[in-house]
């Protein structure tokens, strides 16, 4: 959005100094009486031009964030927040993690995972875009960032999975997790600093987005966690209220902003 409206104001300037330009030309064939004019109309445009605050239109819809962004903030808060809490559980002895708990904890990180990088990839309309961000990448964007926090915790696991499927000693799980909290964490709200890359929106402006972001998390995190190990009706029901209301969290932080008009 702020390279849209960089282009816009650049558009502006441009017919500004076109206009200026042929008043100049103009001034040059005329008579002394009607330079004296064109000097004036001059004079005039450039005292204006430091005065008005600019406001800028929305971007055509096709370059707004929409159900891909919202959806993909949904996926990522289930897959981080799950396995997140899933370990600070098991740290302070209130889970037990069963063979079929880590399983099951492992397989729906990595689909919600998974869910999680194809609607990043399909946000970006080109796949060749993501690789481009890969392989040639711009450190002070936290695109990039967020890709590589996201490729550590997809590692995180997958040699979770390696341990169970090949039996290691359930040591190495405990390991995995150490390395695994706090990229599950960062998972969970790097977007929150992705968005306040988005200047002239009020995500720049949220002192407290990475905290809703990290809350957001939570609740899916607790919410997936109980539907796993819950067989309780209403525990069941409270934990997909949950999710939908994340879900809702989600969108409206993606496309509210949005609604707003640039300065």
């Amino acid at each position: 959005f702020a390279k849209y409206a960089e282009q816009r104001r650049g558009a502006a300037d441009t017919n500004s100094m076109i206009v200026q330009l042929a008043l100049e030309k103009k001034a040059k064939a005329a008579n002394p009486r009607d330079r004296a004019l064109v000097r004036d109309v001059m004079e005039r445009l450039d005292e204006q031009a430091g005065k008005p605050e600019r406001s800028y239109d929305q971007p055509s819809k096709g370059i707004l964030w929409g159900w891909e962004v919202s959806a993909y903030l949904t996926t990522k808060a289930v897959a981080a927040g799950t396995y997140l809490m899933a370990m600070l559980m098991m740290f302070t002895g209130l889970l037990q993690m069963t063979d079929e708990l880590w399983w099951q904890l492992v397989i729906g990180c990595t689909i919600f995972l998974g869910l999680t990088g194809f609607l990043l990839v399909k946000d970006l309309d080109r796949p060749d875009r993501f690789l481009y961000v890969l392989l040639r990448p711009n450190w002070d964007s936290w695109l990039v960032k967020g890709a590589y926090i996201l490729g550590g915790f997809a590692g995180i696991l997958a040699c979770s999975g390696a341990v169970l499927y090949f039996d290691l000693d359930r040591t190495y799980l405990e390991y995995l997790a150490i390395a695994g909290i706090p990229l599950a964490t960062l998972t969970g709200v790097y977007t929150s600093w992705l968005f306040g890359q988005a200047r002239g929106r009020s995500w720049s402006e949220d002192r407290f987005l990475t905290a809703k972001m990290f809350v957001e998390m939570l609740v899916a995190g607790i919410a997936s966690l109980i539907l796993l190990v819950s067989s309780n009706h209403f525990s069941l029901v409270l934990a997909v209220a949950c999710l939908a209301a994340v879900s809702m969290h989600a969108h409206r932080m993606v496309i509210e902003p949005q609604m707003e008009t640039l300065h």
